[in-house]
């Protein structure tokens, strides 16, 4: 199984951790589609990423199993692959727009690989576009008309594969994506169950970034007033 499928299986089985998330944001504004991004990761954290990641070619193997395993937190629940679609002819464009985001400006907040807690136990790393930049520079809120924030989740800290989650400011709203490396949109199985995570009202994503609406215009990773 490759680092898309790991990281979206684990997605699915995290989607039940979105409603703690929601309490935890506040008190931890930390993160960009998440809520607490925890700086390290422990011995047993890296060494389940590594096994994740060694165990992915293996398909229907006793590696795979215990990939399965670790992916659902020492479970046994078999390994399931949440659904995609095709993207919507708005994310399609957005898609087109970030195509070159690793060549982008990351927050010094997030700018290596850090484990996030709360979003699924993903390596994350987070960029921004010029609009942004200008932003960070003038301590502009709310952040302006073509803003774009995209976060890389990996299953390890050299994932070659990341997938972008995606906040991107348009007619005066975030519109938020959760994508996979190869165009396609993850379908939310939980929340809003059967609704493809795109749009301006994705309920995985703006359940936890609500709590920054009023303070910094919905983001965690930087606090643009300083």
């Amino acid at each position: 199984m490759n680092s898309s499928a790991l990281w979206m299986s684990r997605t699915l089985r995290s989607f039940s951790a979105a409603a703690l998330c929601t309490a935890a944001c506040a008190a931890a504004p930390v993160g960009l589609a998440g809520c607490s991004d925890s700086a390290s990761a422990t011995a047993t954290d890296t060494s389940a990423s590594s096994a994740d990641t060694a165990g992915s070619g293996d398909s229907a193997s006793s590696k795979d199993s215990a990939s399965s395993k670790d992916s659902a937190g020492g479970g046994d629940t078999a390994m399931t692959m949440p659904p995609t679609v095709e993207p919507s002819a708005e994310t399609k464009a957005l898609f087109d727009q970030i195509k070159t985001y690793h060549s982008w400006d990351k927050f010094a907040e997030n700018n290596t690989p850090k484990l996030s807690d709360s979003h699924m136990k993903m390596w994350v790393v987070t960029y921004y576009n010029t609009v942004v930049k200008d932003a960070i520079a003038n301590k502009t809120l709310p952040l302006p008309e073509g803003a774009i924030i995209v976060k890389d989740n990996g299953s390890s800290a050299t994932d070659p594969m990341p997938m972008p989650t995606i906040m991107a400011k348009k007619n005066g709203k975030w519109y938020w994506v959760e994508g996979t490396p190869d165009g396609k949109v993850v379908v939310d199985e939980m929340m809003d169950k059967g609704k493809p995570l795109e749009g301006y009202d994705v309920k995985m994503c703006t359940g936890c970034h609500g709590a920054q609406k009023d303070k910094n215009d919905w983001i965690f990773v930087h606090d643009f007033s300083k």
